[in-house]
């Protein structure tokens, strides 16, 4: 909740059209676990989608296993899958919104949703967390728009499904890219 601030991001926002709609236009793409669609910092902010829109919306068509369907907007402007790789070598687990035809690209554990909210995340005005109100919220780029790459699941990430998600960020015109990933998810021995 403190990161635009903490970054210097509050002080330049007036001179980039203000906390709701600093980096408007600006495409930004998330490898990591896939996105939760309906996280209230990824609510369409009534901005327009950048130039390229409308992408690949991979969220699967409310099967078994894929978890709610979902219509990207101009906020949450894409969203694909690249887990062939990962597949291929390690099942998928429960829960993870796979089933025999794919997986979604909805995020089973967070991380993704947490690397793209912060760095475009929409504010909000009351984030509420276990109950308890820990107020205002924002992206750096509050403005923005995110497309994800779903390239993980619970077990770890594959290199060649991130190559094959970059090369299609590139194709998507992406500005950013954000690659928040490391070897594993125990911190101690990372």
């Amino acid at each position: 909740d403190a990161s635009p601030e903490f970054v210097g991001a509050t002080k330049v926002w007036p001179a980039l059209g203000g906390s709701s709609t600093a980096g408007e236009g600006v495409l930004v793409g998330i490898l990591d676990s896939g996105i939760w669609p309906e996280h209230p910092s990824l609510a369409d902010p009534g901005i327009d989608a950048p130039d390229g829109a409308p992408f690949a919306c991979e969220f699967g068509d409310g099967s078994a296993g894929l978890g709610a369907e979902f219509e990207c907007n101009d906020k949450l402007v894409g969203a694909h899958v690249f887990l062939d790789s990962y597949l291929a070598n390690v099942a998928a687990e429960p829960g993870e919104y796979c089933n025999a035809s794919g997986c979604s690209a909805r995020d089973a554990d967070g991380h993704g949703t947490h690397t793209a909210t912060t760095a475009a995340g929409s504010p909000v005005a009351h984030a509420t967390v276990l109950g308890v109100d820990r107020g205002a919220i924002s992206g750096i780029a509050p403005g923005a728009s995110v497309i994800a790459y779903r390239v993980c699941l619970d077990q770890g990430c594959f290199g060649s499904d991130s190559v094959n998600a970059v090369e299609q960020a590139i194709i998507d015109g992406v500005d950013v890219i954000n690659f928040s990933i490391s070897g594993g998810a125990n911190p101690y021995s990372d």
